[in-house]
């Protein structure tokens, strides 16, 4: 089974954006306002969103997606 981390777990949207943190190089900030990806800032959060959905503003990471399926996964077996 493979899992796509770059659905949005919340609304199901497939346009989404990567989010970069740390300070951006002059080509990074070009491609943020371009629309291709997404600055998260210097200052990481923890636990550490890694995509931003373009239509419902959810941020999430792999691990969340992980725990989503396992879950799923579980209360098909049980």
């Amino acid at each position: 089974m493979s899992i796509n981390y770059k659905v949005c777990p919340k609304c199901g949207s497939k346009r989404n954006l990567k989010i970069i943190y740390g300070e951006p190089t002059i080509d990074l900030f070009e491609e943020s306002e371009k629309g291709n990806v997404r600055l998260g800032g210097c200052c990481v959060p923890i636990p550490t969103p890694e995509y931003y959905c373009c239509e419902c503003e959810y941020e999430w990471n792999k691990e969340e997606i992980i725990d989503n399926e396992s879950f799923k996964l579980e209360k098909r077996i049980y």
